[in-house]
């Protein structure tokens, strides 16, 4: 077993992606299964690491708008995370030239000394959840090491079920399950979810009842809500608030792409103020013959209106065609009456 670093440069959104959809990738094959793995990325001035985590198995899934560059890729196992801290304390261990030795293509970390003092700035830094650095948040790069620290503990303190999108999460699935459907929740995002909302006995599904390969179950699994109905996804839901509206479109393409021969509905749930960006993205030339058709932009506004339906049993969950706006029709969205 190595120790290495993966870096993601300066893509924050590849960072995030990491986590989310649990898999990392390489330009060549030298990381190999249960090698130890610090994941970092450059924010502003500073190279940070908030996550690690060890290598499972061998995967096809390359969820980055660049995923072509990613020539090895593998699921991930044993996810820890931490506060984010600057990892130049290296620099102790390498010198000047710590980057070199320690950071370029994902080489195996030879020195005890630097090994160590990853290990136990993680330890001192270790918390229960993930961080994610917010893509649009310009304030990150111009703050010290203690203010870096600071946002990190206001992170941690503000409770993540006061984030709407979790609030919409919970709602999406309380409907779900209001209209007599199985629901599926990402593992990672149960815990939050739970503190929102109290699902009936057996509602939310241990695992998955469908049978697809490897590749598609690690993609489904990440997908926000699934609407279940026995062995059949009836819809699928990715939330987007603040995080990259890309990498929950991806995540839909991912799911057609790997199961051509399903027709599944899929909706981007976010605010108003975005669906101009949902559509620009379900417009691109990539999705717009493949994903467009099925996937669909539904407001927050929308679901909370739904939610409030005081017979939901007796409601079709086809009523989301007419709450839903398509990027290749462009009908305007509908409201309950």
């Amino acid at each position: 077993m190595s120790t290495r670093i993966l870096h993601c440069s300066t893509s924050v959104e590849n960072y995030n992606i990491c986590i989310e959809q649990q898999v990392a990738g390489f330009s060549h094959r030298g990381p190999q299964p249960n090698d130890l793995i610090y994941l970092v990325v450059k924010v502003g001035k500073k190279t940070l690491c908030g996550a690690r985590f060890k290598l499972d198995k061998l995967t096809d899934l390359k969820p980055w708008p660049d995923g072509e560059r990613y020539k090895h890729t593998l699921s991930l196992k044993e996810l820890e995370y931490c506060k984010p801290f600057d990892i130049s304390i290296l620099s102790q261990a390498g010198g000047n030239s710590w980057s070199i030795k320690y950071i370029q293509g994902s080489k195996p970390i030879s020195d005890q000394l630097a090994s160590d003092l990853l290990n136990q700035e993680f330890i001192n830094n270790k918390i229960d959840k993930f961080i994610p650095f917010e893509l649009d948040t310009p304030v990150v790069p111009k703050i010290e090491a203690q203010a870096l620290t600071e946002l990190a503990d206001t992170l941690i303190e503000e409770p993540p079920l006061t984030r709407d999108s979790i609030k919409i999460q919970a709602t999406i699935a309380k409907i779900g399950e209001g209209m007599g459907f199985k629901v599926w929740l990402p593992r990672n995002d149960r815990n939050r979810i739970f503190e929102v909302w109290t699902p009936k006995q057996g509602s939310v599904l241990k695992d998955l009842p469908l049978n697809y390969n490897l590749d598609t179950l690690q993609t489904v699994e990440n997908i926000d809500v699934l609407w279940i109905n026995d062995r059949t996804i009836v819809r699928a839901f990715e939330v987007e608030h603040t995080t990259s509206i890309y990498s929950g479109i991806l995540r839909m393409a991912d799911l057609m792409a790997l199961q051509p021969n399903i027709s599944i509905k899929a909706h981007i749930v976010a605010p108003n103020e975005r669906r101009e960006k949902v559509m620009q993205e379900l417009s691109r030339p990539v999705f717009k013959h493949t994903l467009a058709p099925s996937c669909t932009f539904i407001s927050y506004a929308a679901i909370e209106e739904l939610a409030q339906q005081k017979m939901l049993k007796f409601i079709k969950e086809s009523i989301l065609d007419d709450l839903s706006e398509s990027a290749l029709t462009s009908k305007t969205i509908g409201t309950i009456v």
